[in-house]
């Protein structure tokens, strides 16, 4: 009998660096009741050899399709009920999922809100992130704080529900945006956000541009049950 019950995905493009401290953390902290997932999405560096040397599985894609694709490799892959994701680059407190994993017995999705240690978000990333959070929050009734968040918790049979679309950085925003529109149940715990270990693999004004496109083009998205927030 299969006794995982939340699975841990963490998508990684050239994280070698931070990727052992990070797996690292996580394995100090679980039992068999969880699993965890490594996507290494097209690295050229050791990623998924020091990914190997881990309690986890690691699979590869050949070539890089960015944190979406990850995300959704990871999704499909899970057999836990419950997912838990987080970046690779130690930039989040990995040590909260456990209490993650217990508070999706209650609640559809848990978002770790970025509200402390805001410094190590570079300026024009947090004007971005004032600018889609006040978006998000208006037009969809998100209540959390941070809706682009890279620690994120939800029940697998959600995240397969909202069909999810965004091939790169602008996955937390859809699932944000769906899961408001779903009505689905959400707790926000607020986090200290940390200094990244490595090289920054993403362009801001490309993910800037992503994160627009994805707000507008779901304004007008329904649910699984044919109806929009609010109906």
């Amino acid at each position: 009998m299969n006794r995982t019950q939340t699975t841990i995905i963490v998508p990684a493009y050239n994280e070698e660096t931070g990727l052992p401290i990070v797996l690292g953390k996580i394995s100090r902290l679980l039992d068999d009741s969880y699993e965890v997932i490594v996507i290494d999405d097209g690295s050229t560096d050791r990623s998924s050899e020091v990914a190997s040397q881990f309690p986890c599985r690691v699979i590869r894609h050949e070539l890089n399709q960015g944190k979406g694709e990850a995300l959704k490799t990871g999704v499909k892959n899970a057999t836990g009920e419950n997912i838990i994701w987080t970046d690779a680059d130690d930039t989040y407190p990995v040590e909260l999922i456990p209490s993650m994993a217990e508070a999706l017995n209650d609640y559809d999705i848990v978002v770790c809100s970025r509200k402390y240690g805001r410094g190590n978000i570079p300026r024009f990333n947090r004007v971005g992130n004032w600018l889609f959070r006040t978006m998000i929050g208006n037009i969809y009734g998100f209540k959390p704080y941070d809706p682009c968040t890279g620690l994120y918790g939800a029940k697998k049979r959600y995240l397969q529900l909202m069909k999810l679309s965004s091939k790169r950085f602008a996955i937390e925003p859809e699932i944000s945006i769906k899961g408001s529109r779903m009505k689905l149940r959400m707790l926000e715990i607020p986090i200290a956000y940390g200094a990244r270990v490595g090289s920054a693999k993403l362009s801001a004004i490309r993910v800037g541009f992503e994160d627009l496109w994805t707000i507008l083009k779901f304004t007008f998205w329904k649910g699984p049950g044919g109806k929009m927030g609010g109906e």
